[in-house]
């Protein structure tokens, strides 16, 4: 079986600096699971780093525009082929970021069909807004629920048309078609939620009012569904205070996290559970780099 390692964990623990460590102790090809960093254009409010500032080889980042959809099934496509053709030159892929249905996606190989969404299916809710229409999925299937945005309608619709015709985007056999280390990254929550809020005013601090400016001139921002972008647009149009906007975002931040880290609980099998130690950093690199050595020998 071809061998992939997996590093995930919630937003604003840390994900990067360690995988970046990683790919360099042990020369790993890096292959983005992060779905707000396959945009170009979202640079500090996703997190992103410059890849072009690193000798470590990259994968899956900037290949859209910020208003464009990269669907589940075409990181299915792109990731498959990535990690045989890596494999094949003697190297193995750690497959980064925090979108737990496309690293399930891939792990699991789910059978992700190619059909339309039923415009019979999306008149029959026009009566209900976004948040309705979440709600109900969360009914339905509350894992497929955590992965999808309230606002992203389309998405919400299908997976809706799916649970009524007795579908799933998810395959039900539970067996991996990798030899695959998966390592999610864990701490405290209460510091989890620290850290996201010192992350958010940091964000600001580098310019991220900026950046949404500039998007504001490219895009139409009500297609850009990642989090902060739409809220940062709504106080430059002077519909909420720099106060009120800082905390919107934090606040559906903090909801992000508690819905990843269920997904990760309840959805990735087998995985190896590494709290971080913010505190003594080396200490936790030294845990990761014994499960990845142990794992590539």
């Amino acid at each position: 079986m071809e061998k992939v390692i997996v590093l995930t964990g919630p937003t604003g623990i840390g994900k990067t600096n360690l995988s970046l460590k990683l790919a360099s102790s042990f020369g790993l090809e890096i292959i983005n699971a992060d779905a707000s960093q396959f945009k170009r254009d979202l640079n500090i409010g996703t997190g992103k780093y410059d890849t072009f500032n690193t000798n470590i080889k990259h994968h899956l980042f900037d290949i859209i525009e910020a208003d464009s959809n990269y669907s589940i099934k075409d990181f299915q496509a792109s990731a498959k082929v990535l990690i045989s053709d890596i494999n094949q030159n003697n190297k193995v892929p750690m497959v980064v970021g925090g979108t737990g249905l496309y690293i399930n996606s891939l792990l699991y190989n789910y059978n992700l069909d190619d059909e339309g969404r039923c415009e019979e299916t999306s008149n029959k809710y026009n009566d209900l807004n976004n948040h309705e229409l979440h709600e109900l999925l969360n009914k339905l299937d509350p894992l497929a629920a955590l992965n999808i945005h309230e606002n992203n309608r389309r998405r919400v619709l299908r997976a809706i048309e799916k649970c009524e015709n007795g579908k799933s985007v998810r395959n039900n056999d539970d067996t991996l078609i990798y030899d695959a280390l998966i390592i999610v990254l864990d701490c405290d929550r209460e510091l989890l939620y620290n850290r996201i809020n010192s992350r958010v005013d940091a964000m600001f601090s580098d310019g991220w009012v900026d950046e949404v400016r500039s998007l504001k001139e490219k895009y139409d921002i009500k297609k850009i569904k990642d989090i902060g972008y739409y809220e940062i647009s709504l106080f430059l149009d002077g519909e909420i205070d720099l106060a009120s906007c800082k905390e919107l975002i934090k606040k559906k931040t903090r909801n992000y996290a508690k819905r990843q880290l269920t997904w990760f609980r309840n959805k990735l099998k087998g995985a190896k559970v590494v709290n971080v130690d913010f505190d003594d950093l080396d200490k936790t690199y030294d845990v990761l780099s014994n499960l990845v050595k142990e794992f590539i020998n």
